[in-house]
C-alpha cells in the first residue's frame, strides 16, 4: 500500500490519459475536428497536467526540485511511449521526440515553480 501511495502519480497519469482520450473521442463523434486541432488540444492538456503535477511534486520535495521533475517527466514520457506503442504502430520521429522533451521540460518547470512557491511562504 505504501508503494501505491508513493507512486500515485503513475496511475493518476494513466487514468488522466484514458479519460481524456475518451472525452476527446466523444467530442470528435459529435463535432468532427481536424487532426491538427486534436493534436494541439492533446498537447495542451498533457502540458497543463504535467505542469500541475510537477508543481504539486515541487511543493512536496525538500530540495532538488529539478531532479524530482526530471524523474516525474521521464516517467510520464515512458508511460506515453508504451501506451502509444501498445495501441498503434508507434515509431520514434523527431516530432514525437520534441513532444516528449517538451513534456519533460514542462514537468521540471512545474517542480521548480512549486519548490520556489513553497520556499517563499
Amino acid at each position: 500500500m505504501k508503494i501505491l501511495k508513493k507512486y500515485d502519480y503513475i496511475w493518476k497519469f494513466i487514468l488522466f490519459i484514458l479519460i481524456f482520450t475518451f472525452v476527446l473521442t466523444i467530442v470528435n463523434l459529435i463535432f468532427p475536428l481536424k487532426n491538427s486541432i486534436n493534436s494541439l488540444v492533446s498537447l495542451i492538456a498533457v502540458l497543463i497536467y504535467s505542469l500541475i503535477v510537477g508543481f504539486k511534486k515541487g511543493m512536496k520535495v525538500e530540495e532538488k526540485a529539478y531532479k524530482a521533475g526530471l524523474i516525474l517527466g521521464f516517467t510520464n514520457v515512458v508511460i506515453l511511449y508504451f501506451m502509444g506503442f501498445l495501441a498503434l504502430n508507434f515509431g520514434m520521429t523527431i516530432k514525437k521526440l520534441l513532444y516528449f522533451v517538451i513534456i519533460i521540460i514542462t514537468t521540471v518547470l512545474g517542480s521548480i515553480i512549486g519548490i520556489n512557491k513553497k520556499n517563499s511562504r
